[in-house]
């Protein structure tokens, strides 16, 4: 009897762990809750203010989809889903999970407010050359301080600019890849000036201000250390308010911050210390 009993525990913590063995983790959950085809467990995956939407059932039948886990400890993770259509353009995502007794999806986030980049984008690309030139000697000719631009540089960081901002994150990596000794020069500079200055922690402090011709050709609008990324060397690209793309280098990996869907809601590494960041 004792022998019996004893080989019905046995069983029971075999399929226990068997049980456990087959939890769905927050990489393979993503994949599930936006699979075209639909995803009939998704109620028991959804928790806080996620509430199943959107999901594969919203997107567009023939879109690549990637998906890269962010960070991931007991508790929770961000996947990363990257999203690309026949033409090549593509679009990016961060999702939240939590775990209490399993994986669930509890945020969606994505880089808001980019419709009135869009539209300056599209509006500068529609400009001919021609009439580029003709703005840029009215702007002169009236002395008009509120001229969208006044000089050719000015033109051609706003629509680097507004072109990098709304790149795919894959783009925007590449970028700094393409551009990396120029980033690495600048960031030296900077961090030798944080060496001389008293730390601010209550504000941002502008860096290497002497070098914004040299980082405005790479289509950065400043480069600070501030209360909001903490102690890293903000490679700000741009956004609208505090919707902001950007890049960062940290020193010391802990000085990394922490990803959340109220305000750092991507940071994804490139190599070296350098990392690519979005706000909300």
């Amino acid at each position: 009897m004792r022998s019996g009993r004893a080989f019905a525990y046995v069983i029971a913590l075999f399929l226990s762990v068997a049980v456990l063995g087959q939890e769905v983790g927050p990489l393979e959950l993503a994949k599930r809750i936006f699979d075209l085809n639909g995803f009939p467990e998704l109620s028991m995956h959804v928790t806080g203010e996620y509430s199943g939407r959107p999901s594969g059932e919203d997107l567009a039948s023939g879109l690549r989809q990637e998906f890269r886990l962010l960070d991931e400890t007991d508790s929770s993770a961000v996947v990363a889903m990257a999203l690309t259509d026949s033409a090549g353009n593509g679009s990016d995502a961060y999702l939240f999970f939590q775990r209490d007794t399993i994986w669930k999806m509890n945020a969606f986030r994505a880089l808001a407010m980019t419709g009135m980049i869009e539209d300056v984008k599209n509006g500068l690309e529609a400009l001919s050359p021609r009439e580029v030139e003709e703005m840029i000697r009215s702007a002169a000719d009236s002395n008009n301080k509120y001229a969208l631009f006044s000089t050719r540089e000015e033109y051609d960081f706003m629509l680097g600019n507004a072109r990098l901002t709304l790149a795919s994150d894959s783009a925007i990596i590449r970028y700094f890849e393409d551009h990396r000794s120029d980033f690495e020069r600048i960031k030296d500079a900077a961090v030798a000036e944080l060496e001389r200055l008293p730390k601010e922690s209550e504000r941002t402090q502008s860096l290497v201000e002497d070098l914004q011709p040299d980082y405005r050709k790479l289509f950065i609008s400043s480069v600070s250390q501030g209360y909001e990324l903490g102690d890293v060397v903000d490679f700000l690209i741009g956004g609208m308010l505090d919707n902001s793309v950007g890049y960062f280098y940290a020193k010391d990996p802990k000085n990394v911050p922490r990803m959340d869907p109220s305000r750092i809601i991507m940071v994804r590494e490139i190599g070296n210390g350098w990392y690519l960041y979005k706000t909300t």
